[in-house]
């Protein structure tokens, strides 16, 4: 009997290099797709902004790996970043002649919705971004190479469905910088 795709998340780590955020954000748009959704331009355009925003400041800011779940949440896409740093996430108040400090006011700004909660590896920064009906495919959920079987997803945060590799989530044992700032 085959799950539907709310419950069936993919997750994959991300090592803590700033190189490694174009993969990142072709993951989930390729997730994205194998969930039968049918991307108009914009729309990924605007998944992989967010996705590149979210993980930018994961291992820029933690110097450490963090870990990305893609998943269907009702009618919206759903992409959540736990990294190490339990300290919440808020859109800085940049300065036009700033270099930095834009990253989440795009997010705020783009996403149908966003946040970021505390959880036991540290926390999760997510968005989701609202799927028009006409871009849902009956397309069955195919697998690939990287793709994390449910069976060997675990909950990282208490009483949460909130789901990240079990034996590729190296962040639990990392000692979290205390001082955060948004990119």
């Amino acid at each position: 009997m085959s799950r539907p795709l709310e419950e069936s998340p993919y997750a994959f780590t991300v090592p803590p290099l700033v190189e490694a955020v174009p993969a990142a954000r072709d993951r989930v748009v390729d997730r994205a797709r194998r969930l039968g959704l049918s991307l108009g331009e914009e729309l990924i355009h605007d998944l992989k902004l967010l996705t590149g925003e979210l993980v930018a400041n994961s291992v820029t800011h933690t110097k450490a790996a963090c870990v990305v779940c893609v998943r269907l949440a009702g009618e919206r896409l759903r992409v959540e970043v736990t990294d190490a740093d339990p300290t919440s996430v808020t859109p800085a108040q940049a300065l036009s002649t700033d270099e930095h400090g834009r990253g989440l006011s795009l997010v705020a700004a783009l996403a149908t919705e966003w946040g970021s909660n505390p959880c036991t590896a540290g926390k999760i920064t997510w968005f989701e971004l609202a799927i028009p009906t006409s871009t849902k495919q009956a397309a069955p959920l195919t697998s690939s190479q990287g793709d994390v079987p449910a069976e060997r997803a675990i909950v990282t945060c208490a009483g949460s469905a909130h789901l990240a590799v079990a034996e590729a989530v190296p962040i639990a044992d990392v000692h979290p910088r205390v001082e955060h700032q948004a990119a």
